[in-house]
């Protein structure tokens, strides 16, 4: 009797005709597994970077790792943009208004 066997990335049924190496229903759940499994180094890389700036005071690489806005860690590059500078749309809309204005004020 075989054993019952779950892909690792959807939690589908795998086949039971299948190679006993298999891991993943298909090419989409496999592709799937490595997007997400990069992302989660790339997180823990930021992480470690920020525990080290901290523990050594970094100030520079500290506040590259913060949003402008509202201070929160911004893991830029982990699950956003690689280039994000805030950490939500939310914050970035805040800035466009507050430089707007900024500029409204100095212009009048």
């Amino acid at each position: 009797m075989a054993r019952i066997r779950y892909c690792a990335s959807c939690g589908a049924r795998l086949p039971r005709n299948v190679s006993a190496r298999r891991k993943y229903c298909d090419d989409v759940c496999r592709a799937q597994m490595y997007r997400d499994q990069r992302k989660a180094d790339r997180i823990m890389g930021l992480a470690m970077m920020l525990a080290d700036a901290e523990w050594n005071d970094d100030t520079g690489i500290i506040r590259l790792l913060t949003c402008p806005e509202c201070g929160h860690i911004t893991f830029a590059g982990g699950d956003r943009r690689r280039d994000a500078v805030y950490c939500s749309g939310r914050c970035r809309s805040r800035a466009w208004r507050r430089r707007t204005a900024r500029r409204a004020r100095r212009e009048a």
